[in-house]
């Protein structure tokens, strides 16, 4: 039974919502809504469906912004060999071309900005997959920043295991109290943003995709071992980071415990006396809980 719905839950898509306060927060960003999609992985592994209801998720959610943090699909290698996977699979470009087709659906009252994860750069293939990304209407952020209603910087980072993030570069001109928003696939640079007063948005480790029960085994990217990343918010001095669990999967066409997901981040501005930042999380099956961050 266990297998079976593993097979089943790569089609449950859930949507989290949260408010998130930010301190200072120009007028003009009050209330922006940034939509976040992650680790499409589009692949022999990740069906079309996946995809394509994602896509009509973020559109039903009438974004502001659109964000997406990376790895638009998989690198050949990355298919586990009990999969067969490989035997099938087409080559990497063929879903690179299917995924912008699919992503050019998207829609946002102001933008939809990209930065690479590490199985974009496989065999250096980032420019292409980038100009894909570009002719379907979706602007890349790769070590720059764009201005968002005149008043917020959103801060695009290259990946950190297959590119190089030039944090300096991509902050030129945006003070570190100033609030903003940094794109980064990779959750470890956190540590390096730890001085600003941001929301980082980062993916990569798929939430762990498979959580065996009654034990802390989760799935997760080599270069995350010995991290607590894995899913949720996290804090590293001003700076408070998302990571989301992705959409698609690796190695297997299966995810355990640990649904594909999209984010949904309305910026706030502090109310006098408020003493956390409020989250509202909601799924497509079941609305309504509460929490706090």
């Amino acid at each position: 039974m266990p297998v079976a719905y593993s097979l089943i839950e790569p089609y449950r898509l859930a949507v989290h919502r949260f408010n998130v306060v930010m301190k200072n927060l120009p007028a003009a960003a009050e209330g922006l809504r940034i939509v976040q999609l992650s680790d499409l992985h589009y692949s022999a592994i990740t069906s079309p469906r996946v995809v394509r209801d994602a896509v009509t998720a973020c559109n039903a959610e009438r974004p502001d912004l659109i964000v997406l943090t990376g790895d638009y699909v998989s690198r050949r290698d990355s298919y586990a060999h009990l999969s067969l996977a490989r035997r099938w699979a087409r080559p990497v470009m063929q879903y690179a071309r299917q995924v912008a087709h699919e992503l050019a659906r998207l829609r946002a009252t102001e933008a939809v900005l990209a930065v690479p994860g590490n199985h974009d750069h496989s065999q250096r293939r980032f420019d292409a997959i980038e100009q894909l990304l570009q002719e379907a209407g979706i602007s890349t952020l790769v070590n720059r920043s764009k201005l968002v209603r005149g008043a917020l910087p959103v801060i695009g980072l290259d990946d950190l295991r297959g590119g190089r993030p030039l944090i300096r570069q991509a902050c030129a001109g945006i003070a570190p109290e100033q609030p903003q928003v940094i794109l980064s696939h990779n959750p470890r640079l956190l540590q390096s943003v730890a001085d600003r007063h941001c929301l980082l948005l980062a993916g990569h480790t798929h939430g762990g995709q498979v959580h065996l029960p009654w034990t802390n085994f989760r799935r997760r990217p080599a270069d995350m071992r010995g991290t607590a990343w894995f899913q949720g918010w996290y804090r590293a001095g001003r700076a408070r980071m998302y990571v989301n669990a992705g959409v698609g999967s690796v190695h297997f066409p299966m995810r355990f415990r640990c649904p594909p997901e999209i984010g949904v981040f309305t910026l706030t501005a502090r109310d006098a006396g408020e003493e956390n930042d409020s989250v509202e999380k909601s799924d497509l099956r079941a609305r309504g809980s509460y929490g706090s961050i």
